[in-house]
């Protein structure tokens, strides 16, 4: 049996121009090495506004990545490549490969390079655990500070990570996928509604209770002064707790939390069914409840809202899609009497707010926006993958890619105020854009040609932006601080209106509002 011939060295074979067969007839192919083509040719205007920010350059320079070798890579070739491959929707450190050799992209951010993934994850794990911590935590203030002169609430929240290797901190505990199944614990803070990621703090698996968030919180609070700080924390039954509540009151910040359903509380939601209370209409068939109670363990009395809905039986009538379908049925249907008591569902919030029970219980509804942005983190940005053995660049990684998570936001919403865009719709409008670097007569030409059904939105998105950032680059008078403020009030006009914001640092200080 005749085999197939094997080229046993390619480097040896020289590609010039080759004839195609093809279904549509005869091509003529022609092979250029190192062309000047770049599949991320989005990166030019993302780009420009890091440059214009000034946060990009900052972030570097204070990077604590020091190299005493000559042949290391740069500081900027590192946390640049990073930024690629995590706006690229990577979580491997491996898939960085798929970006070596992209020069223009390089060239587009000011890099010398593309490094690979190894120098990308030897770099992280070179980092001083102590300094690469306070460097994160201060540029992710530095991102969304000026936003926070507005009342915002902040939201807690933990979420698991499932582990599959050997990583230093991967313990068995609350898996609600995967029970037995070792993890870690991504303990979360988030500017609510605007979809910000405040900071992250990555714990044991085993860590998964509220009060293991407890540290980074009243840290962060600490950090920011009082005109700064949130209007109040929201939480969910993990957080409900006299150890949080008592930590708020001590840090003189505003809670809302949701209440386990201890025996106490039970017998008073059971006293609560006796005919005669005075309940309170609320929103999509709620009843709310008002009243103080101290539980055991509690150091004082506090307000509690509870809140109940009757459940739908089963016996009910059948649902309006089928009452439309059917002509001749009556337009109001007949009630059915049974002699079953009804069965609620029931929710009860402590607080410390003075607010209605109707604003109360829209409030902790509007908690649950927080889940969307974990699973947008989770399932289209790098936590679900960037593991390491050692926790601690595990840590570090979480926090760029949430750094970069809030970069792209803002960058995303200069596109599109109107709402937030998550990385499952945005990375294929914005970034199916191929770029041709062209340099003649001194000048740099990326020529552009976007891809896909949303080209012709892409395009003018992109081009919108720069218009806008032109006219900030035209407005000398602006420091850097201050153009930074006037890109988020730009990205977030739909929130703010016509208010303005206001530089709140000046280099490492933190100055009061006046």
């Amino acid at each position: 049996m005749q085999k197939h011939p094997e080229i046993n060295n390619t480097s040896s074979i020289t590609i010039s121009k080759q004839k195609l067969q093809t279904l549509s007839g005869t091509l003529h192919s022609n092979w250029e090495e190192n062309a000047p083509f770049t599949l991320n040719g989005y990166l030019s205007y993302f780009a420009e506004y890091l440059h214009v920010g000034g946060i990009f350059a900052d972030w570097c320079n204070e990077c604590p990545l020091e190299y005493k070798s000559n042949n290391a890579p740069k500081t900027s070739d590192v946390l640049g490549t990073a930024i690629i491959s995590i706006l690229s929707g990577h979580n491997r450190y491996s898939h960085t490969a798929s970006l070596f050799g992209d020069n223009v992209a390089a060239e587009v951010m000011g890099l010398n390079k593309i490094v690979s993934h190894d120098s990308l994850s030897r770099g992280l794990a070179k980092m001083d655990e102590s300094l690469a911590e306070k460097w994160m935590q201060k540029h992710l203030i530095k991102t969304y500070e000026p936003l926070l002169a507005e009342p915002y609430v902040l939201d807690v929240d933990p979420t698991i990570k499932q582990i599959y290797g050997h990583q230093e901190g991967s313990a068995i505990g609350y898996n609600p996928t995967k029970p037995g199944r070792p993890s870690l614990c991504y303990h979360t803070y988030f500017v609510a509604n605007i979809r910000l990621v405040l900071d992250v703090d990555v714990r044991r698996g085993n860590e998964t209770a509220g009060c293991h968030s407890h540290p980074r919180l009243w840290s962060l609070l600490d950090s920011l002064p009082e005109n700064l700080r949130p209007a109040f924390v929201r939480g969910d039954i993990g957080f409900g707790n006299e150890g949080t509540m008592v930590g708020c009151e001590e840090h003189k910040v505003n809670y809302l939390f949701k209440l386990r359903q201890s025996p106490k509380i039970k017998t008073l939601l059971k006293d609560l069914t006796i005919p005669g209370r005075k309940w309170v209409d609320d929103a999509d068939g709620w009843r709310s409840f008002d009243t103080t109670i101290r539980l055991d363990g509690w150091s004082k009395e506090r307000r509690i809202v509870v809140y109940r809905r009757q459940k739908r039986s089963k016996n009910d009538l059948t649902s309006k899609s089928s009452l439309l379908a059917e002509k001749d049925q009556l337009e109001l249907p007949l009630a059915i009497v049974t002699d079953d008591e009804p069965s609620y569902e029931w929710r009860v919030l402590v607080t410390d707010l003075d607010y209605y029970p109707e604003a109360l219980g829209q409030l902790y509804r509007d908690r649950a926006d927080c889940e969307n942005i974990i699973d947008e983190m989770k399932n289209q940005w790098g936590w679900g993958g960037f593991m390491s053995r050692e926790l601690k660049n595990t840590q570090l990684m979480a926090r760029i890619v949430s750094l970069v998570y809030n970069w792209w936001n803002i960058f995303c919403r200069l596109a599109n105020p109107n709402k937030h865009m998550e990385a499952i719709t945005s990375r294929p409008a914005l970034q199916n854009v191929i770029g041709r670097l062209v340099k003649t007569g001194g000048q740099r030409i990326v020529h552009l040609c976007a891809t896909g059904d949303t080209a012709q939105w892409a395009t003018a998105a992109l081009t919108g932006i720069n218009a806008f950032i032109r006219q900030i680059l035209n407005a000398t008078q602006l420091k850097q601080n201050e153009r930074w403020c006037q890109i988020l009030r730009q990205a977030f006009r739909v929130f703010l209106g016509n208010r303005q914001l206001q530089p709140v640092s000046d280099g490492d200080q933190l100055l009061l509002l006046t």
